[in-house]
């Protein structure tokens, strides 16, 4: 479902049916013929704003007819401001920040607004077990707030280079260290991501 990196997607294209590629729009520089561009190679395609301002997802969302919107970002105010226009999903919330950037308030309007939470791998590689262990407790927590108020959601290695993709087993290992049952890490790998693709025209 997030895959943003060339080498990684012609990887993932051999442990998946459906990679999305996830194009990382640079500050400043979302431009419609570059997404065509990124649309004609890849077919079914991603909008990932990193840290954006609310009028950067503004703008993102004229797209969204031919485009998935996904949210990365640290900001609440964002976050929220995202939930409310009705992005497709929002991706690991909790990354640099000290609680899991997601509260009952969110949850409940995810689910209302039938938002994704994307569970990203790649922010769990390359830092320090004690990041990794305050990570997985975030996520850990998101994780309940999620079932609680059944908010769909995916797994994914949002993986921009090859070594960072991951097969399906190993993502749902990551589920299930969440605290999901084997069927609820199976379903964030399946059903949900096949619901979400479902939106694209």
């Amino acid at each position: 479902m997030d895959i943003r990196g060339e080498d990684a997607y012609n990887f993932a294209r051999e442990f998946f049916d459906d990679v999305v590629f996830s194009y990382e729009v640079p500050p400043g520089k979302l431009e419609k013929e570059e997404l065509k561009k990124v649309k004609d190679v890849y077919g079914k395609v991603a909008i990932v704003l990193v840290n954006p301002q609310p009028s950067t997802v503004k703008e993102a969302l004229r797209f969204k007819q031919n485009y998935l919107i996904y949210v990365e970002s640290k900001d609440l105010r964002v976050v929220r401001y995202s939930i409310e226009r009705g992005v497709d999903a929002i991706i690991s919330p909790w990354v640099g920040r000290k609680d899991p950037g997601l509260d009952h308030v969110l949850a409940r309007m995810m689910s209302r607004k039938n938002i994704a939470l994307g569970f990203s791998l790649r922010h769990l590689l390359g830092v320090n077990s004690y990041e990794r262990a305050n990570m997985l407790k975030f996520m850990i927590k998101a994780w309940k707030l999620v079932e609680k108020y059944k908010v769909p959601r995916f797994i994914t290695s949002s993986a921009k280079e090859k070594w960072e993709v991951r097969g399906p087993r190993d993502l749902a290992s990551l589920g299930i260290a969440l605290g999901m049952e084997i069927q609820q890490a199976k379903a964030s790998l399946s059903t949900y991501p096949e619901i979400i693709l479902k939106r694209l025209k």
